[in-house]
């Protein structure tokens, strides 16, 4: 969830892989990654970067089975296709 809203995010299970490439960093620099590539196929409100941040770090670690699920934090539901969690909000697929 960002800002209180479900958001959907284009692309997510081709990003979620590409940013593990990252994972040698640390976890900061697969934040960035993962925000960083997210912007490339969905817009992000630069006042809401840091809660997107959060919100994808959040799936990705629950999608790697190191997170506590979803929460009420991340980008929620997987739509089949690889286009990754479905909702609300800016790059709604659908």
């Amino acid at each position: 969830m960002v800002g209180g809203h479900r958001i959907s995010i284009a692309r997510f299970d081709e990003i979620q892989e590409e940013a593990a490439l990252a994972a040698s960093g640390g976890d900061g620099t697969v934040r960035k990654e993962l925000l960083r590539l997210v912007k490339i196929y969905n817009y992000v409100p630069p006042h809401a970067e840091q809660e997107y941040r959060d919100a994808l770090f959040a799936e990705y670690l629950a999608r790697k089975g190191r997170g506590t699920g979803h929460g009420g934090k991340g980008p929620q539901g997987k739509e089949s296709g690889g286009k990754g969690p479905e909702g609300e909000g800016p790059g709604r697929n659908g």
